[in-house]
């Protein structure tokens, strides 16, 4: 907890000198610095890892020493090289495109670095034998101060303040003002995107046997620390509100669908497994309901969704307690 409150500030406080180097080109060299000793930082922590656990007490731990360097090591690769190829193409007009994508931008390097660092923890957590092993306490904090991180990464990620007012920062992640429409829309998408992942997951089930056993039984550990209904709600919510800002907001409409699918995918620990198929589904059924009905109606669908399987699981479980009591 104490990790992700420092963590936090300092992810947007790096998005907000993007932003600013996008306008200042004095400002726009020195993001590219700080970007270059970031990865060049997580790189020498791989090898120290790999070479020397003992240095941060990982040699009795519970994680795989050389499956955590590895990741680093990949981790800040994939951020230093792009950074580093960033420094040498920054000059050339038009600025050079990947997919349409002006990558040397300060900000969209800035948004890889974070989106490299944030898929990496979870990757790295995967070193445990089980997610079991993984000590969650206060999940209902965490998720809203994760999920109040997501909304001022996508405002600020969108350049307000800096290069967009209020009125730009809403039409560039495609706000409009609610409408019942969007409430009944999104509602009734979350009903048909729990079929389709139900659907999903019993496929997942048959091709791998009990792929989904441990992601349910991490998903149980949090829904059972919740304060009841009232805390399921708030984490769908929260979760439906911050994920959807950051990812069809501000990320789909750079990145396109299936791109951000896939990161939406990966930034989800609990289904770093077969179940991974899912959440993808999940993500591209959200991207596709953004695109045609706009990110309200994503809003509410995803929002719903959560809600849905939350209240589920904790009906599952308080089922089981009654059984077993009987």
């Amino acid at each position: 907890m104490i990790e992700s409150m420092v963590a936090f500030p300092l992810a947007l406080g790096l998005i907000l000198f993007a932003q600013i180097g996008e306008v200042r080109r004095e400002v726009r060299m020195v993001v590219y610095w700080l970007l270059l000793a970031l990865g060049t930082l997580i790189i020498l922590a791989g090898v120290v890892v790999m070479v020397a656990p003992h240095t941060l007490n990982l040699a009795e731990s519970l994680l795989d020493s050389t499956q955590l360097g590895w990741t680093l090591l990949i981790a800040g690769g994939l951020i230093v090289l792009p950074t580093f190829a960033g420094t040498r193409f920054d000059r050339r007009s038009p600025s050079p495109r990947l997919a349409g994508i002006p990558w040397t931008h300060p900000v969209h390097l800035t948004a890889w670095a974070l989106l490299v660092m944030f898929i990496g923890s979870n990757v790295a957590l995967t070193s445990l034998e089980s997610l079991s092993e993984i000590e969650i306490t206060h999940p209902l904090t965490i998720i809203i101060t994760q999920n109040i991180t997501f909304v001022l990464a996508a405002l600020l990620g969108v350049g307000w303040g800096v290069r967009r007012n209020w009125q730009g920062v809403t039409r560039r992640l495609g706000l409009s003002r609610p409408r019942g429409r969007d409430v009944w829309l999104g509602a009734t998408m979350a009903l048909l995107m729990l079929m389709s992942t139900m659907l999903v997951g019993a496929l997942v089930t048959i091709m791998f046997g009990d792929g989904l056993a441990e992601s349910t039984g991490f998903n149980q550990q949090i829904i059972q620390q919740l304060p009841g209904v009232g805390g399921v709600l708030l984490m769908g919510f929260a979760s439906g509100i911050g994920e959807e800002l950051l990812y069809r907001g501000a990320l789909q409409p750079v990145a396109r669908l299936w791109l951000t699918s896939l990161l939406f995918a990966l930034s989800h620990i609990q289904y770093l497994s077969p179940a991974i198929a899912i959440i993808f589904v999940l993500g591209l059924l959200l991207g596709a309901i953004r695109d045609r009905w706009g990110l309200n109606t994503a809003i509410w669908a995803h929002a719903v969704y959560n809600t849905l399987v939350g209240l589920f699981a904790l009906l599952a479980m308080n089922f089981d307690q009654l059984t077993f009591g009987m």
